[in-house]
Order: structure tokens, then C-alpha cells, then sequence
């Protein structure tokens, strides 16, 4: 074999290497059994609250950030419409801890804004709760939404979100001083015209921590990613969610 020869066969070599390696860092869409924790979460009574009920008061004052104005964000808030009453957990969460994917951050209570979407904090540094469903423990699904990025501070807390594994750890830190790990079960991407509120919201059923950002392609018109990235993840206790 000539020189030439083996250094374009050397070259097309290292790039078939590059290529495995991509597609083995890659995580495909959906992993786990995403379907099972729908069903479990939306076959009960008291899933998602209308998006016009009014929320009431409750013996605990929390306060939350709301998004920045949208001309400051190249990649603007999760876009689902949510609302309700709020619940009255016994203990609130502070903050979050993802080993898989370095993730170490403050947890602030979130309500809805004036148009009906969940809160999430400007910074993306913070994770959001919703303060209208369960605390996490509690039955029911706890949503933790945070922000994939913005173009004025780069990646956010949840940038690797869309990597996380089933049987990842996360572990949440209440305001009593107290800490639950869970267990990642499933991780999926939704459309956000498909995002499957009633088991996102859902206030019964087994207790789900479901963890929300962004994801999918980004519209450089509409300056919005096209999908949301979801892992609902279950005490470490407890068995798989049963369909």
C-alpha cells in the first residue's frame, strides 16, 4: 500500500473511531419505562388543577423569582400552562444534588406567571418547584424545572439533564435539615405540544420526582427549543413504578 493509500485509510479509520465514540456518548430519547409512570401517576382522581384556578393560602409565605423579560433570553421559560391550589407540605426543598452530572443547586419555590406557565428562576444556576403540587416525598408528582441554558450565562443546571441514566441517584435536601435520594427510573423527550400535563401535575399516586428543561432542536425564530426533557425518578425504597 503506497503512503497516500495508508494514510487516507489511517484517516478514514480515526474518523469511523470518532463517529463510535459519538454515538456511544450519545443518549438516545427515551430510556426506562416511561409509559408505566404516566399511567401510574394519571390513573387517580387529582391530576393537573385548570390553569384558571386561582391559588390559595396556605400557613407557609414563600417567595419566588420569576423569568426574565423575554427580550433578555435567547432561550425563553418552559412553556406549559399549569395552575391550581397549593398544597401544605410539612417541609419545603432547598436543593438538589445530580452526581451523574455534576448538578449541585439551590431549589426556590415557583408558582405560575400572569399567563399561566410555571415559574422558573432567571438564574440558571437554580431549580424551580412547584409549589402548587406535592413536595418531593410526597404522592404525587414533585416538578423540578430548571433552565437547559441562556445565551446570557451559558449552560444552566440542567444542561446534562438529557443524559441522565435510569438508576441515577438524585438527592434532595429539605429546609428541616433532612435528605431523600431517589432513583432515576425514566428519561424521555417530549413534544411541547404533547407534554403529558395530567402525569407532570398529577397530585396522587405513587410519589414521582419529575425533573423538567428544554430540549429537542432550537427555532431560531421563535427562540424557543421544540421539546421539554423529562426524568421522573422514585424513592430509592421504593420498587419500580408498576403499571
Amino acid at each position: 500500500m503506497t503512503r497516500a493509500r495508508t494514510l487516507i485509510a489511517t484517516g478514514l479509520l480515526m474518523v469511523v473511531a470518532a463517529i463510535g465514540w459519538l454515538v456511544a456518548s450519545y443518549s438516545p430519547d427515551s430510556a426506562g419505562d416511561v409509559s408505566s409512570i404516566e399511567q401510574a401517576l394519571t390513573n387517580t382522581t387529582d391530576s393537573a388543577p385548570a390553569p384558571d384556578a386561582a391559588p390559595t393560602t396556605t400557613t407557609k409565605t414563600v417567595t419566588t423569582e420569576t423569568t426574565a423579560p423575554q427580550s433578555e433570553l435567547a432561550t425563553p421559560a418552559l412553556r406549559f400552562t399549569v395552575g391550581g391550589a397549593q398544597q401544605t407540605p410539612d417541609r419545603l426543598p432547598v436543593s438538589l444534588r445530580i452526581p451523574a452530572i455534576d448538578v449541585v443547586a439551590p431549589i426556590l419555590p415557583a408558582g405560575v406567571e400572569d399567563n399561566g406557565d410555571m415559574e422558573v428562576p432567571d438564574n440558571v444556576s437554580q431549580v424551580g418547584w412547584y409549589k402548587y403540587g406535592p413536595s418531593p416525598g410526597q404522592g404525587g408528582s414533585a416538578v423540578l424545572a430548571a433552565h437547559v441554558d441562556l445565551a446570557s450565562q451559558g449552560p444552566g443546571v440542567f444542561y446534562e439533564l438529557r443524559t441522565v441514566e435510569p438508576g441515577d441517584l438524585i438527592e434532595v435536601t429539605f429546609d428541616d435539615g433532612s435528605i431523600e435520594t431517589y432513583r432515576a427510573e425514566a428519561r424521555t423527550i417530549y413534544d411541547k405540544d404533547e407534554l403529558p400535563l395530567e402525569a407532570i401535575f398529577s397530585r396522587e399516586g405513587p410519589p414521582v420526582l419529575t425533573l423538567i428543561t428544554c430540549g429537542g432542536g432550537f427555532n431560531t425564530t421563535a427562540r424557543s427549543y421544540d421539546s421539554n426533557v423529562v426524568v421522573y425518578a422514585v424513592p430509592v425504597d421504593a420498587p419500580a413504578v408498576p403499571s
